[in-house]
């Protein structure tokens, strides 16, 4: 014979064990265990903040500046490899460009600082790669 879930034995079992889980816990169960979780996404900006690393560029962002700013030639034959304490590397396939980079590379600069900003980009280093 099945009872209805609602039955007054069940409902009562379901008091007992509420209670024992509030004794064995210390604390009664809470009603939404994700209520107090949010991603880490969330909270990235603010800790990057707090210890003095603000905004940034987006690796996406960089490749297309380079790209409209070299030209067709020259971005086929360069790429921006990294970019760390304010410092653009780009990798260049040949010897011979990247000597090329080099007579260009003050002007090269200043276009990267003014499409990028220029506490974002304070030099321009050329690697052969």
């Amino acid at each position: 014979m099945r009872r209805k879930p609602g039955s007054k034995k069940e409902r009562g079992q379901r008091s007992i064990r509420a209670q024992v889980t509030h004794e064995w816990v210390g604390a009664p169960r809470p009603l939404d265990l994700n209520k107090n979780i949010s991603p880490a996404s969330d909270h990235i900006e603010a800790i990057l903040e707090s210890i003095g690393i603000r905004g940034g560029l987006d690796e996406e962002e960089v490749k297309a500046t380079w790209r409209t700013l070299a030209g067709e030639l020259v971005a086929k034959q360069t790429e921006p490899a990294s970019l760390r304490k304010g410092c653009l590397t780009l990798k260049v396939l040949q010897p011979s460009m990247r000597y090329h980079l080099e007579q260009l590379k003050p002007g090269l600069l200043r276009k990267l600082q003014s499409e990028l900003g220029e506490d974002n980009i304070k030099s321009l280093r050329l690697t052969i790669g």
